[in-house]
C-alpha cells in the first residue's frame, strides 16, 4: 500500500482545495494583518487552549498597551495576569514576562527567527516555535496541533501514534505536503479549516472542500 507522503495526487488536491477554500472563508483576525513577529508571539501565547474570538479584544488591548517587547519588559507582573486571566491563561502571565526580559537582555528587543532560540523562551513550545517561523519569519515550516492531525489523519486515513503532534509520521507528512511559497496561507487554511468544518464531533463534510478524496468522507459512505 502506497503510504500518503507518496501519493502525489492526493497531496496536490488536499493543497490546492484547501488554498483555493482558505482565500473564499478563511477567518480575519488582527494578528493575521501583520507580520511583526513580537505581535505574532503575542497572539500565539494568547490563543493557546482559547477560542480566538475570545482572544481578539484582549490581544487589542494588551498590544495597544504594551506595543513591543522593550514596554512589556517594563510591566508588572500582575498587570499582565490581569491581560492573561481574563483568558484563563493567568498561569502564563510569570512566564511571559520572563520571556520579555529575556528578549530584551539576550536579543536586544527582537525575536529570533530561529527554531532553537525560540524553542530556549519561557512558554515556547513546537508549536509556537513554528507558527512564528511560519507567520512572521517567512520560514516553510508545519504548524502542527491537535486540529492539523485531525485533518490529516482523517484525509489519508491513517491513525497516529499516542500524541498525534508528537508522532513522527505525522510530523513528516505535515512537512512533506507544506506548500514552500504559501506555507502561511496553507498554514492558516488548515487551522481555519478545523475550526469551520472538520470539528472533532459532527465535521461538516458536505461543505468540506476536501471531500472529493477524503478517507474519512470513504470509509463513512461504505459504513
Amino acid at each position: 500500500m502506497e503510504t500518503p507522503s507518496k501519493n502525489t495526487e492526493l497531496i496536490d488536491f488536499f493543497v490546492n482545495s484547501l488554498l483555493s477554500w482558505y482565500y473564499q472563508n478563511g477567518r480575519s483576525f488582527p494578528w493575521r494583518e501583520t507580520k511583526d513577529p513580537y505581535q505574532i508571539l503575542v497572539a500565539e501565547l494568547m490563543l493557546q487552549r482559547t477560542k480566538a474570538s475570545q482572544v481578539v479584544p484582549v490581544y487589542l488591548e494588551f498590544i495597544k498597551e504594551f506595543p513591543d517587547v522593550f514596554s512589556l519588559s517594563r510591566a508588572s507582573p500582575e498587570r499582565i495576569r490581569d491581560y492573561f486571566s481574563r483568558l484563563g491563561l493567568e498561569w502564563r502571565a510569570e512566564k511571559v514576562l520572563t520571556l520579555a526580559k529575556i528578549l530584551v537582555e539576550k536579543y536586544g528587543g527582537r525575536i529570533p527567527c530561529d527554531k532553537e532560540k525560540l524553542l530556549s523562551l519561557p512558554g515556547v513550545g513546537e508549536y509556537i516555535s513554528a507558527a512564528v517561523l511560519s507567520f512572521a519569519c517567512n520560514v516553510p515550516v508545519a504548524v502542527v496541533d491537535s486540529n492539523v492531525v485531525r485533518i490529516l489523519s482523517r484525509y489519508f486515513g491513517i491513525t497516529p501514534r499516542g500524541e498525534g503532534r508528537r508522532d513522527k509520521k505525522i510530523l513528516e507528512l505535515a512537512s512533506k505536503i507544506l506548500p514552500e511559497q504559501f506555507h502561511r496561507e496553507y498554514n492558516f487554511a488548515i487551522i481555519d479549516l478545523a475550526a469551520l468544518v472538520c470539528t472533532p464531533r459532527k465535521p461538516k463534510c458536505e461543505m468540506c472542500p476536501l471531500r472529493e478524496k477524503c478517507s474519512w468522507v470513504q470509509k463513512n459512505k461504505k459504513d
